[in-house]
């Protein structure tokens, strides 16, 4: 019984089950953003106990394995934060919330002394309205990353289901990823058979930055054969090669808005781009006719490496559409 509550209490905190059940059998330290994840399973349990869905007994396994959990962490916890565990937590707020900064009345008190260390040691500055940020946006990137690869190895999903990450941040975890083939597999799975279509565009995001050609082949088939994934992968280009705000490359990538005359110069330009094999492929809409963009097309083609992306160049040069010259392609 007491598993079935566990699984949900991952879920809760976009972690595995096994990660959880390591903590409780001592051979994984319990940290303060644990004790925080079961006091909200806790609160989340409380705030149901009123309702006839919800099963008196699998309500009491869930109050002993939390407060178990809590109590462990009280009695044997080490005066020594974990520091790094701590950054992650707010870089994952910060960029689920306003992508800049995180009010301090949001951080849990098992976390603030923490806080106030990432502060002396130049990690976070705090603001004068009483927020906490990142003293530069590379450490967001790589606290970040860290840890959404973490969840990565574990098999947790969770994160990577709902909110769409960074170019840079993408980067950052390909770092890890070349260098771990099971992280690569699982990243490979989500991207074909993920339960939405966020967590399919993440995983491929970063697998597209993997400098491999097969790679990237087969991210560009994904995205070819997945257009609610194509169209969230191109609004991303869009807003970060345009700047524009995210509704207005929704509508860009639909085609439905217009960014600008210099608009597929500027995506032109992210055919030269060699560390995002799905960003040069999904840039494709923007080359046609104009004698730069066909210059920038016949340009890339020369240190292209991915089979994908060259079909598509050619094509592009040839004025014909990738998709459909490539879509019916026998594979």
């Amino acid at each position: 019984m007491a598993r079935s509550w566990l699984a949900e209490v991952a879920r809760l905190g976009g972690l595995s089950a096994s990660h959880l059940s390591r903590i409780e059998a001592g051979e994984r330290p319990v940290t303060p953003a644990t004790v925080e994840l079961y006091q909200r399973a806790v609160r989340l349990a409380l705030s149901e106990a009123s309702s006839p869905t919800v099963d008196e007994v699998r309500r009491k396994d869930l109050f002993a394995l939390a407060g178990a959990t809590v109590a462990g962490a009280v009695a044997g916890a080490s005066s020594v934060v974990d520091l790094d565990e701590c950054a992650q937590w707010i870089a994952w707020e910060i960029w689920r919330g306003d992508g800049h900064e995180l009010h301090q009345s949001l951080i849990p008190a098992a976390l603030r002394p923490a806080t106030a260390q990432l502060v002396q040691r130049r990690q976070l500055v705090r603001t004068p309205a009483g927020a906490v940020r990142f003293a530069h946006p590379g450490l967001l990137d790589f606290h970040l990353a860290c840890r959404v690869f973490g969840e990565i190895t574990a098999g947790a999903s969770g994160r990577l289901e709902t909110t769409q990450t960074s170019h840079a941040t993408d980067l950052v975890i390909r770092e890890f990823v070349q260098q771990d083939a099971a992280s690569e597999a699982t990243l490979s799975r989500w991207m074909r058979g993920g339960a939405t279509d966020v967590l399919r565009v993440n995983a491929a995001g970063i697998l597209a930055k993997v400098e491999v050609p097969e790679t990237a082949d087969r991210v560009i088939a994904a995205l070819r054969a997945d257009e609610a994934m194509r169209a969230l992968y191109l609004t991303a280009v869009a807003s970060r090669v345009l700047g524009l705000p995210w509704v207005l490359a929704t509508q860009f990538a639909q085609g439905s808005a217009v960014a600008g005359p210099d608009a597929a110069l500027k995506l032109a330009e992210e055919l030269r781009n060699p560390r995002d094999a799905a960003a040069r492929w999904c840039s494709r809409a923007s080359a046609a006719g104009r004698e730069p963009v066909r210059a920038a097309v016949a340009d890339a083609l020369r240190t292209e490496s991915a089979s994908e992306n060259l079909r598509t160049m050619a094509a592009l040069l040839a004025g014909a559409d990738p998709i459909t010259t490539t879509a019916e392609r026998p594979r």
